[in-house]
Formats: C-alpha cells, structure tokens, sequence
C-alpha cells in the first residue's frame, strides 16, 4: 500500500511538473552574435486565435516555402556614427544588437535621390527587465547614418507569465537631409498580452509553451518634394495583430502568424516558424533586400527591381484579398499599371524561384 501511494505521487509530481506554466526572462531571447533559423510559407487554415489556460496547439502540418538565417549582429560591427549612437556610452540607447529589416519603405526611396541609401537595420536594447525597439540606421553611400526612436518601444517586459498586460508605444522621425529633401515619421501604439500557455507542436518538435499577442495600431507619414511642392503623405493607419509561441532556450518565438484586420476581420499576412535547415535558403540580404517596388507611393505605374527571376507578382489589400496580378517570364525589373487599383496600402508579393519577396506599397 505505501508502495502504491509512493509511485502515485512520484507520477503526479511529474504529471504536474510536464505540465506546469513557463516564465520566459531575458536569457530566453536571443542576444548578440546569435542566429536562428526560420522558415516562412504562404497562406494557410491555421487556427492562429485560439488560446487559454493549458492549452494544446498543434502546427505539425506547417511546410516551408523558404527560410532565412537572422542574424543579431553586434553593435561593434556599425559605422563610427552608429556606435557614438547606439555604443556603450550611449545609455539608454545603447543597442545589443542590429537587425536587417524591411520594415519602413526607407530603402526603397533609392530610385529618387542622386544618392544610394540601403540596408535598413533595426537596433534592439536587451535587458533583465524588457526587450526594446530603440532606433534605426540605413546605409548612405555606404556609410551608416543612425536614426534614434524619440520614443522608445517596449516590445517584451520581462519577466513574461501567463496572464501578463503591457501598452508601449514608438515615435521614430527620419530626416535623410542633407542627402534629399525626405523625411518619415513612424508612430506606433502596441498592447501585448500573454493569453495562453500549454504545449505547442511544431515542425521542430513538441515543447511547453506560452502565447503572446500583439496588438498593433501604426500611423506612418512621408514628406517628399517629387511631386509638385513638399507635403506630407499619410498613409492609411495599419492595425494588424502578431501571434507569437514562444519556449524556453530557444532565442526566439517558435512560431509567428502575422495578421491584419480590418472591419473585425483577421486575413494572415505571413507565417514564420523555427525549423532544422531544409535546403531552401534564401538570405535576407538575397531573398528580402535585394528588391524595390518603386515608387512609393505612387499613382499610376510601379517598377520593380530585383537580382532574382520574377515569375509573378500579386498585390493583396490590407484585407488579405488579391487585387492585382500580373505574369512575367522570369524577369527581373518592369514596370506594372496598377491604375485600376483603389487608393489605400498594398501587399506587393514577387514571386521567385527562391522564394516570396513581399514589399509594402502604397497607391496613391
């Protein structure tokens, strides 16, 4: 008998221990020097909103279209410019790491100016209590110019458990004088929530887990003088929600579904996921910033540009719906009449032997 009640407690204990909650802290996320693979697919029937208390997600089915290595590149490898910036001696902006990004159409402005700007990177501040969004840097002639964020974005308050609420918000302003008359403004409002823990399955394995959600509304501006006297161009606001599962010891989320929402509607925009290396690499800088859609923004025509073979391109509304099409014969640069197309933000899909290059456009 005390046999029996021995071995019944010893399997609740690990019953209970398999099952437990997980707290996610700093060394969770991935720090300077690291690199994580991740791949990306197209559309799919996810069941992305479910959540809850001990919850079972199974995402085994997820296929791979492509895969990136990201890179969180340390901050001594910037310019003298970034590191008087985003150095040491920086305080509070002094930055773990850099990022390649896509995430303002910066980059894409090249195609104006008598200058070439390119590489845009995002800098993040790693610390025991949050992970933040602290500016940005893009490559002029070479030479890496930084951007500071007027207000910094928390996107992580550590430590994160189940149940936990944060708002944060992000002002940058960029001003590519004296290079060109052009200036962008990128104010963001996030509201984060972990609303699930359980066990997640995905193509890399089966681990505990717990769900955060983003909620993020963004409002963008463009100054620019090429089309008449300078004004300023509003974009319409963006409202998209980010799904994230995150583990432990795994330096980043082990899947992302990005979704945008429009009239209480949710339409995917993208899928990302950690997985063992499949042979589809497509670098970020071969795959996303080899490419511009230009220009942006843009009335009647759009030129794209890339050192891949584009078989197709497809603009999607804000609403996931497709709007345009247009076939090529493994080109890479034309241009495309999208006149019939309404007034408002687009999704512009390049569609490649290597994979799916997506550009944000907006038509004027």
């Amino acid at each position: 008998m005390i046999k029996n009640t021995f071995l019944l407690c010893v399997l609740f204990i690990f019953s209970a221990k398999t099952m437990a909650q997980i707290s996610l802290s700093v060394g969770d996320f991935a720090n300077a020097g690291d690199t994580v693979r991740l791949s990306q697919m197209q559309n799919s029937n996810l069941d992305f909103v479910s959540s809850g208390a001990n919850y079972t997600w199974d995402f085994s089915s997820l296929t791979a279209s492509t895969q990136t290595l990201k890179d969180y590149t340390p901050i001594g490898f910037g310019s003298f410019l970034i590191l008087a910036t985003y150095g040491p001696f920086a305080g509070s902006y002094s930055a773990t790491y850099f990022n390649l990004t896509t995430e303002l159409p910066i980059d894409q402005l090249s195609a104006f100016l008598p200058i070439q700007i390119s590489d845009l990177s995002q800098y993040t501040k790693r610390s025991n209590s949050a992970i933040t969004s602290i500016g940005y840097s893009i490559n002029v002639q070479g030479q890496g110019v930084p951007f500071k964020s007027d207000t910094i974005e928390t996107r992580y308050s550590l430590p994160l458990n189940f149940g936990d609420v944060h708002d944060s918000r992000g002002y940058t302003y960029v001003d590519l004088n004296p290079a060109a008359d052009i200036k962008y403004i990128q104010h963001r409002q996030r509201h984060t929530e972990v609303d699930g823990w359980g066990t997640v399955t995905t193509p890399l394995g089966t681990f505990p887990a717990l769900r955060v959600r983003h909620d993020i509304n963004e409002i963008d501006s463009i100054y620019q003088t090429f089309f008449g006297t300078g004004s300023w161009i509003g974009t319409p606001p963006i409202e998209r929600t980010e799904y994230e599962w995150w583990t432990n010891g795994k330096e980043e989320y082990l899947l992302k579904v990005v979704v945008s929402n429009f009239n209480g509607n949710q339409n995917i925009s993208s899928i990302e996921f950690q997985e063992q290396y499949l042979g589809l690499d497509a670098g970020m800088n071969e795959l996303s910033l080899n490419a511009s859609v230009y220009p942006n923004p843009t009335e009647d025509l759009c030129f794209f540009e890339t050192q891949l073979a584009v078989e197709n391109v497809m603009f999607y509304n804000q609403m996931g719906e497709l709007a345009l099409s247009a076939s090529f014969n493994g080109v890479q640069s034309a241009y495309i009449d999208i006149q019939d197309l309404k007034p408002g933000v687009y999704f512009c899909h390049l569609h490649t032997n290597k994979g799916t290059i997506v550009r944000k456009l907006t038509k004027l």
